[in-house]
């Protein structure tokens, strides 16, 4: 395949990524990082969810859902883009696994990279799950650095929970958890959550390997 230094590197380094856990994931998901070219080298193609949706309306991400029975995770995530951006699986070329992590709901999440062959910025996404579309320079997110804050995470044991089977009973000190929550400040949409965490891990490969 021909293309951009850009990303005939970014295959060397993709290519190279896999999991034995992709192939076997019921109940995890899968989310694909989408690549264009611009006039000035590489975009990021970020959705913004409807504002019908039950789970984050309006909120920045990635294409992605969950792993359907049968499908591999790398099958759901290009499934998943095609689906959100009224695509054809033709115009999307996996480049390669960039991470494991876990969802919300601690089931295994895999992010993909992807390029979008010939994407044109006037397709419409689909209106049921994507209010619209927007891209930013790679280049960008080289020169900008996520700011990062806490979140206290509180555990609140169920009704039914068996106080009388741990020590301190009803007045057992449970540890606060803290999570951290990343910003692209200065974006608009803004980039926050899990898909600035995924965003900030493909940026630090790339500037790890010297892709650009």
């Amino acid at each position: 395949m021909t293309g951009p230094d850009w990303l005939r590197n970014l295959r060397c380094v993709f290519s190279k990524t896999a999991s034995l856990s992709e192939l076997a994931s019921p109940g995890g998901s899968a989310v694909l990082i989408p690549l264009v070219e611009g006039k000035e080298g590489p975009e990021i193609l970020f959705e913004v969810r409807a504002a019908g949706l039950r789970h984050q309306p309006g909120e920045v991400c990635f294409p992605g859902g969950k792993i359907e029975k049968g499908e591999g995770a790398r099958e759901a995530a290009v499934r998943e883009t095609c689906e959100e951006l009224c695509m054809d699986r033709s115009g999307i070329e996996v480049l390669g696994l960039v991470m494991e992590t876990v969802n919300p709901s601690m089931a295994p999440a895999f992010v993909y990279l992807g390029l979008l062959r010939g994407y044109d910025s006037g397709n419409l996404p689909s209106r049921d799950e994507v209010d619209h579309v927007f891209r930013v320079p790679l280049r960008w997110f080289m020169d900008h650095y996520p700011v990062h804050y806490s979140v206290s995470m509180q555990q609140i044991p169920e009704r039914d929970f068996p106080y009388d089977l741990i020590p301190g009973g009803k007045n057992y000190r449970w540890r606060e958890k803290k999570m951290d929550i990343p910003f692209y400040e200065g974006t608009d949409p803004l980039i926050w959550g899990m898909t600035a965490r995924i965003t900030d891990r493909f940026i630090q490969i790339v500037r790890t390997t010297g892709i650009m």
